[in-house]
């Protein structure tokens, strides 16, 4: 979700309802210096405040805003601003109506296509929403604690919302939702925002299960492994991967599922025939043996020896070695690179 420049304040002639003053004691300091701002910086006839300078004018992290923001949301004290004209009529009415925090409708998803079907991030709960999830035991209170746990900290309201929503919105099963909080800690990335979108891009591809998205991190951690060791073998360790080289490099790992054992062998033959190490031929060598079935190095040396046999018996005066037989199959898939 991009960054909420403008916003919708829910407000009746100036004051907070009385059921957003009861969330009061849920706010931290930030929480509230940011309400209190907006509350001085909202225009009187559309109800709506920006966002862009809140920031430097605290003197706070834009992240701190960003995650006061999601909480207010939340909290339905305000909504992303839409276009002026609508801002003003709901302003004429006295009071905005707060969108729904929570789930979606029943029968609805929640995602679609890689992005939410309102904003593009999870539907935002009030404290009252989570508190009734929790009692419901639509998701455990031991699960939110072994997330804290992973995660190292106490969650705030908002970070509470990202992880019942995985479960809630998406479906995840709550194991699942801890396999990718450690797998984000292990990556250096604490946030639960993080977990999000790699929950989401986990949904995209129908994996909500624990056993799927445990074989899923699995085979992403192997495959950043893998790349690692094909970056020293062409001597790209000390530099930025090209885009072409990390979408080469991904599907010879996670595509292909290739282990570095193949992949030497294809990076032998690239330089045995022709004579320097270039990523776009070796893709052209485990294309082939990807398009032919062969997983395993020994399926490859005996794909080669077949294939030495069938021409070793059309010219039995001449010997084939391993060069040779990929020099003819790919040099023009070459050319066609340079």
């Amino acid at each position: 979700m991009g960054k909420i420049t403008k916003v919708l304040i829910h407000y009746e002639k100036g004051v907070l309802t009385d059921e957003t003053a009861g969330l009061l004691g849920n706010a931290d300091e930030n929480d509230l210096r940011i309400l209190v701002a907006l509350l001085m910086l909202v225009d009187p006839n559309t109800a709506i405040a920006s966002t862009s300078e809140l920031a430097e004018k605290l003197g706070i992290a834009q992240a701190e805003v960003d995650a006061s923001l999601k909480f207010w949301r939340g909290a339905g004290v305000l909504s992303a601003a839409g276009n002026k004209n609508a801002g003003k009529a709901s302003a004429k009415e006295g009071r905005t109506e707060s969108p729904k925090a929570g789930t979606v409708s029943s029968g609805q998803s929640a995602h679609r296509g890689g992005a939410l079907e309102r904003s593009g991030a999870l539907e935002n709960y009030s404290s009252a929403e989570l508190a009734e999830l929790m009692e419901r035991r639509r998701v455990s209170a031991e699960f939110v604690d072994e997330a804290q746990r992973i995660v190292g900290k106490v969650f705030r309201a908002y970070d509470t919302g990202i992880l019942v929503g995985i479960v809630d919105q998406l479906g995840f099963e709550e194991e699942a939702v801890l396999a990718i909080l450690a797998y984000g800690v292990r990556r250096g990335k604490k946030t639960l925002r993080y977990a999000e979108q790699v929950a989401m891009a986990m949904y995209d591809d129908g994996l909500t299960d624990t056993h799927s998205v445990m074989e899923r991190i699995s085979r992403i951690e192997r495959s950043g492994e893998i790349i690692s060791k094909i970056r020293a073998l062409f001597g790209a360790s000390d530099r930025e991967m090209t885009a072409t080289e990390k979408r080469m490099f991904t599907a010879w790992t996670e595509k292909y599922a290739y282990d570095m054992d193949v992949i030497r062998l294809a990076y032998d033959i690239t330089v045995d025939t022709i004579q320097k190490p270039v990523p776009k031929y070796t893709n052209s060598i485990l294309e082939k043996w990807h398009a032919e079935g062969l997983h395993t190095v020994r399926d490859v040396e005996q794909y080669i020896d077949r294939n030495r046999s069938d021409r070793s018996g059309e010219s039995s005066s001449k010997s084939y070695d391993v060069e040779d037989f990929f020099e003819a199959a790919l040099q023009r898939s070459y050319e066609n690179l340079q």
